[in-house]
């Protein structure tokens, strides 16, 4: 399923978003149509279609998600402009950058325990592999390629 939303306007002096939503979560331009490309006409045809249209003020969000936005890893609040890290999927889940390195180790850590103890699925065990060749290959001062 493609995106339901269009960009209408972007004001990038206030760092605002105004998008058109189609409804029932058709893919965009299905039921309403395109936007004209005349800024009369497409500001004409957004009144028109207002109650399909959201925004979205990025300095808004920002400090929303300061505010908002805990890690998953130890609780803590995220400091202003702070990196947040996160995996690219549904989840809303989000990480200070020693969090996520710790959480990345403790995947390596049970991988390798898998491994040792033959419970390791085939993904498992080949990631393990793949990490005590680095770790070999480190011992012996050659660069993994």
């Amino acid at each position: 399923m493609h995106d339901p939303s269009v960009l209408l306007f972007a004001v990038p002096v206030l760092k605002l978003d105004i998008w058109h939503d189609e409804p029932g979560g058709h893919d965009a331009t299905v039921v309403c149509g395109h936007p004209p490309q005349r800024i009369l006409r497409r500001l004409a045809w957004a009144l028109r279609h207002v109650r399909h249209l959201h925004f979205r003020w990025w300095r808004y969000l920002n400090v929303k998600r300061w505010i908002v936005d805990r890690c998953e890893g130890c609780g803590q609040r995220f400091r202003w402009k702070e990196a947040r890290h996160s995996y690219q999927s549904s989840e809303r889940a989000v990480w200070h950058d020693p969090c996520m390195s710790l959480r990345h180790v403790r995947g390596q850590l049970d991988d390798l325990t898998g491994y040792v103890l033959a419970t390791a699925d085939s993904n498992a065990r080949w990631r393990a592999t793949y990490r005590l060749e680095q770790l070999e290959n480190a011992a012996k001062g050659e660069v993994a390629s």
